[in-house]
């Protein structure tokens, strides 16, 4: 069960993670609420896009060296563009988002990087399974290009949800 709990957590972060809707970030010169806008609304269109199934979101929004701590996992997940995507349809199909909500995010912007902060309300089925809990989640961005992308993120389940 760890192990599907594992999976789940990479599989919830890479889809929160969390914005093709704003496929070409900002410039260099924008202001820090627009990027945090920016950040925070590609957080949330990755829930979308995983229940969309598209696979090329996640190509354009993780980092080709992002890394990433899940919830049951104590280890370093890495190199999701070899572990993670070449699997994505099948993750897709067993994962399903039932509802998602982020509470209190926060961005902080350091040039090309910012960081995002935020509670998260999660129900998911898994195999058909219903699984819900709350987290902590904190992504970090980079901009790459045009592009902010997830270059780590790590979830912690609050405790009562254990």
């Amino acid at each position: 069960m760890k192990s599907k709990l594992s999976l789940i957590t990479i599989l919830l972060i890479a889809a929160i993670c969390a914005c093709s809707f704003f496929a070409g970030g900002s410039s260099a010169s924008a202001e820090p609420q627009s990027i945090a806008a920016l950040i925070i609304a590609r957080e949330k269109a990755s829930v979308d896009a995983w229940q969309r199934k598209d696979k090329a979101f996640f190509e354009d929004f993780l980092s080709e060296d992002s890394t990433y701590f899940s919830i049951e996992n104590p280890y370093l997940e890495t190199d999701p563009k070899i572990n993670f995507l070449p699997k994505f349809e099948k993750y897709a199909e067993m994962f399903k988002f039932n509802d998602f909500q982020m509470y209190n995010p926060r961005v902080q912007v350091y040039g090309d990087t910012a960081i995002l902060t935020y509670n998260s309300s999660v129900s998911v089925s898994f195999g058909g399974q219903p699984i819900n809990y709350t987290a902590k989640v904190t992504s970090v961005y980079v901009k790459q290009g045009n592009t902010w992308r997830v270059v780590h993120a790590h979830e912690t389940m609050n405790p009562a949800n254990k």
